[in-house]
C-alpha cells in the first residue's frame, strides 16, 4: 500500500476554520436558507456553522467511503431530506471535497427538489475533486483524519499495512512519519 501523507486537524483547529469560514459566507453576501450536512462527515462543521450562521440545518446521509482510499462502486443517499428544498438557497456542508462524487451527487439531489441557489461549503479541497467548493478552508493532496474518525482510519491503516507483512513497529513507525501523532496511533489501537 502507498502511504500517503495525513494531516490531523483537532477540533480547535476545526473551530477556527469554520469561525473563518462563516466569516467568508457572511461577507460573500449568500444568505443560505436551511444548511444540508453530508453524513457522517459534515455532522460537527453544519452543526457548528448553523449556530455561526443562525441557520437552520437538516441531514442527508450518504455513504460512499468503506475505508482508507477504498470506495464502493459510487456513492448513494441513504438518508434522504425531509424539508422542502424548493425555492430555497441551500447550503451544502462537509468535510472535505475528495473525488467529490458524493459532493455531486447531493448537488443533484438538490437541485432536482427544486433549490433556486445551491453552495457548497468544506474545510478542505482536494485539488483533483470534481466538485470545487465555493468555500472551503485549504486546499491540501494529504489525507486528513478528523477528530470524528480517528480510530477507524488508524485501525483500517493498521490492518492493510500488516496483511502487507509489516512488524507493528513498523507500521507505528510509518504512520508516524507520515503525520499521524504517535499518541493518536497508540490511543486508536489500544496500546
Amino acid at each position: 500500500m502507498d502511504i500517503t501523507e495525513f494531516i490531523t486537524p483537532s477540533l480547535n483547529d476545526i473551530d477556527k476554520m469554520l469561525s473563518k469560514l462563516a466569516r467568508a459566507i457572511k461577507k460573500s453576501g449568500f444568505k443560505p436558507d436551511i444548511l444540508l450536512g453530508i453524513s457522517r462527515g459534515g455532522l460537527i462543521p453544519v452543526s457548528i456553522l448553523s449556530d455561526r450562521l443562525g441557520v437552520k440545518s437538516e441531514i442527508i446521509r450518504v455513504e460512499y467511503y468503506c475505508g482508507v482510499k477504498e470506495t464502493n462502486d459510487k456513492p448513494m443517499i441513504t438518508q434522504p431530506v425531509f424539508s422542502k428544498l424548493n425555492e430555497k438557497k441551500v447550503l451544502i456542508v462537509d468535510d472535505v471535497a475528495d473525488l467529490g462524487h458524493s459532493l455531486e451527487l447531493v448537488k443533484n439531489y438538490v437541485r432536482s427538489k427544486g433549490a433556486k441557489e445551491i453552495k457548497v461549503c468544506t474545510l478542505h479541497y482536494k485539488p483533483w475533486s470534481i466538485v470545487k467548493p465555493e468555500y472551503f478552508f485549504e486546499e491540501t493532496k494529504a489525507w486528513v483524519i478528523y477528530p470524528w474518525e480517528v480510530k477507524e482510519t488508524v485501525t483500517d491503516l493498521f490492518k492493510r499495512l500488516k496483511e502487507e507483512g509489516l512488524a507493528d513497529s513498523e507500521i507505528r513507525d510509518e504512520m508516524e512519519r507520515k503525520g499521524i501523532p504517535r499518541q493518536m496511533i497508540e490511543e486508536s489501537l489500544g496500546g
